[in-house]
């Protein structure tokens, strides 16, 4: 039974946190931004890839790219990179808890992060709180290796 629970520990813990990693940047390719509309302009559901890189419609940059929302969903890639590159190195994985936190927060963010010329009040849809509550989940995991191993 010890064996089990330090396999679990050792092993099952971190690629539980990069697989919350790694499933929170492929969020991007989902509805992350909802326009409410204002007056008469239609609402509209843009995804992730759209809001963070830039969205033109008839010739009209409605967003413009973003940093801090590319960076809120690469940055749980990156620590999930981590977590396996670095098995068994402890700032490995605090350094990879630390980009799925930040990612987790940038995501869940990402209606105030927003640059163009939008009309309307933008709020969250799934995949930006998807990205964000699994990021957050990857980065608790994370941190919980470094102090549950023995």
């Amino acid at each position: 039974m010890e064996i089990l629970k330090k396999y679990i520990r050792s092993w099952g813990v971190p690629i539980f946190a990069a697989v919350c990693g790694l499933v929170a940047f492929f969020m991007i390719f989902l509805k992350a931004i909802v326009i409410s509309p204002d007056y008469l302009i239609t609402a509209g559901k843009y995804s992730g890839l759209q809001v963070a890189f830039g969205f033109t419609l008839n010739n009209i940059k409605v967003f413009e790219p973003s940093v801090g929302i590319i960076f809120a969903f690469f940055f749980p890639l990156v620590g999930a990179c981590t977590l396996i590159i670095g098995k068994g190195y402890k700032i490995a994985e605090i350094v990879a808890a630390a980009f799925l936190l930040v990612g987790g927060i940038l995501a869940l963010c990402a209606a105030h992060l927003l640059r163009g010329l939008y009309v309307g009040t933008p709020s969250l849809a799934g995949g930006a709180i998807a990205s964000g509550v699994l990021a957050l989940l990857g980065s608790a995991a994370a941190v919980g290796t470094v102090f549950l191993k023995d």
